[in-house]
């Protein structure tokens, strides 16, 4: 929610700080660059130091920046809140990390899928109620209630949550954390403002440039390491990577949706591209993509238990390109509209809930948080190039002197987004798919995936393909 509530409130601290259009938008660029680094990082420090205390510190985090935004009264205050804010990227790798290590798999799977699907139902809802709560509170109203939820959760997880002890062993790689910070701050910041500064300036050319240093650096540093913050070995593991580019693929389609759907239901009426709806109303054409990504996430970790991962995985891409193909084709409607936001929404609920399951039964217990870290961030990027490439789409097909892009446009942009979706779709036959109903890895499974790490000929054991333990994991927390 705090990642787009903040959307429509954007011209309301623009007005109350007297900043510009360009220097409000820090206030998303902030928090969407640190939360994307800081997913990894937080996910390893859980792997070392105990999941449910990071988990905390992060929440702490969260609501600390939500006091800064709220109470500084300057743009500078609630960029640096937003900022601070941005921990929360490593909420969902360390919450898949804690449910993989307390529950049964079948039960870790149907967690997993309800976790993965306050994703979408969160982001759908952050942009009417952001509107809502601005309108009532002001800006600072919602940072207060963006604290106050942080606080909360930081209360119930303390009570309610068993403690998860890291594995302890290892020293946190700072070198390759300030690496990582840096090639994806500048790579990201190049991206979000490349249409901005345009993408041949000299500042977006010299951020590439050097981000992707960053990045040759960090490949060779983690290479050498002892204890890397990435574990590169893992990243040769079939279903590991497997899982990272599904999940870029598919939430290419995803955010291709949630981006465009609310403009086009805005453009005028009667042209066939838009319905003339309100911003309210645009935001309510949403609903049953987030509705459908909830109840999707909360089923597919059922069907995981009974299934496997496979199965899911097809249907979820497979609804993603149906969805997007609706969107992309059908005449604008209202009917149209619903039905493929809907269905589209079907796909990302289903395949977010898979990926996490997939990830965490092919690597070693300690390397969770970190592979669903850089997950997390997979999916940052693919969030930050399709909003660019959405908006150039829209642009080159907007005729000269019009205010609004012809249908064209927006018919591209889904078809490219169902492209690549039915690419993930492919993908999926490669997966190896887990035993339905086994036990979590055993001993043995654990011992395999570390030797993936250090050997690509042990990748098909680690990725699934070893006789999976009937006994209850000797790491089990029971309840």
């Amino acid at each position: 929610m705090s990642q787009n509530a903040i959307v429509p409130v954007l011209a309301e601290i623009q007005r109350a700080t007297g900043s510009t259009v360009s220097e409000a938008a820090w206030v998303v660029t902030g928090f969407f660059i640190s939360s994307a680094v800081l997913a990894v990082i937080a996910g390893r420090l859980g792997d070392l130091l105990g999941r449910k205390p990071v988990l905390l510190a992060v929440l702490a985090l969260f609501a600390l920046g939500g006091v800064i935004a709220a109470a500084g009264g300057s743009l500078g205050a609630v960029v640096a809140g937003r900022v601070v804010m941005g921990a929360a990227g490593g909420v969902f790798p360390l919450a898949f990390a804690i449910l993989g290590r307390l529950l049964p798999r079948d039960r870790a799977a149907v967690g997993m899928g309800m976790v993965s699907s306050m994703l979408g139902l969160g982001g759908a809802l952050g942009l009417p109620l952001g509107g809502l709560v601005a309108d009532h509170f002001g800006y600072q109203g919602l940072f207060w209630g963006s604290a106050g939820m942080a606080a909360v959760s930081l209360a119930a997880i303390a009570v309610l949550v068993p403690g998860v002890p890291g594995h302890g062993e290892g020293r946190i790689d700072w070198t390759g954390a300030v690496l990582l910070t840096f090639a994806l701050s500048t790579v990201l910041l190049a991206v979000s403002q490349g249409a901005t500064w345009g993408w041949r300036s000299a500042p977006v050319v010299a951020l590439v440039g050097a981000g992707s240093a960053a990045l040759v650096a960090l490949l060779v540093v983690e290479r050498r390491v002892r204890d890397p913050l990435i574990n590169l070995g893992l990243m040769r593991v079939r279903n590991v990577w497997l899982a990272h580019v599904i999940g870029f693929l598919v939430n290419c389609g995803q955010i291709t949706a949630f981006l465009l759907v609310p403009q086009m239901v805005q453009m005028p009426a009667g042209g066939g591209v838009g319905l003339g709806a309100g911003a309210t109303q645009a935001g309510m054409y949403l609903l049953p993509f987030s509705l459908t990504t909830l109840v999707a996430g909360a089923l597919t970790g059922r069907a995981v238990a009974r299934f496997g991962t496979r199965p899911p995985l097809a249907v979820g891409a497979a609804s993603a390109v149906a969805g997007l193909a609706i969107l992309a084709f059908c005449p604008t409607s209202p009917a149209t509209v619903l039905l493929g936001a809907g269905i589209t929404g079907i796909g990302g609920g289903t395949v977010y809930s898979v990926l996490p399951v997939l990830i965490s039964e092919s690597v070693p217990e300690h390397e969770v948080g970190a592979t669903n870290g850089i997950n997390t961030i997979i999916r940052t990027i693919s969030m930050a190039l399709l909003s660019q490439v959405t908006t150039v789409v829209l642009v080159l097909w907007t005729p000269e002197g019009a205010q609004y892009p012809l249908r064209a446009g927006f018919t591209i942009d889904y078809s490219l987004a169902a492209l690549l979706n039915l690419l993930a779709l492919f993908l999926v036959p490669l997966v190896v798919s887990t035993v339905a109903g086994g036990a979590r890895r055993s001993g043995r499974g654990r011992r395999a995936g570390r030797a993936a790490a250090r050997d690509p000929e042990s990748e098909r054991t680690a990725a699934g393909d070893h006789p999976r333990s009937e006994t209850s994991d000797d790491r089990r927390t029971t309840g």
